[in-house]
């Protein structure tokens, strides 16, 4: 379940985080997917420099969430080719 990431930045983790997590209660999820959400996010932030180039789209964020992915950049690259 955890997968190891190479930090680049730590600037936005958590925002990204606190994003993650927002949207998700927002959109009525619970809190264990929204938590879910919150550690994606949080993990594509610290991968580049930055504080908000990480965010993904709503469309990277669905194809992410329904590969199951855990939000290496590798999990990324696999969620855009499922939205593509």
């Amino acid at each position: 379940m955890w997968a190891r990431i190479r930090s680049v930045d730590t600037v936005g983790a958590g925002d990204g985080f606190v994003v993650g997590v927002v949207s998700a209660l927002v959109e009525g999820r619970d809190v264990r997917h929204a938590l879910t959400r919150g550690n994606r996010i949080g993990a594509l932030a610290i991968q580049v420099t930055g504080d908000s180039e990480s965010l993904p789209t709503r469309t990277e964020l669905d194809a992410l969430e329904q590969a199951g992915g855990n939000g290496t950049q590798a999990s990324s690259a696999a969620a855009a080719n499922v939205a593509l």
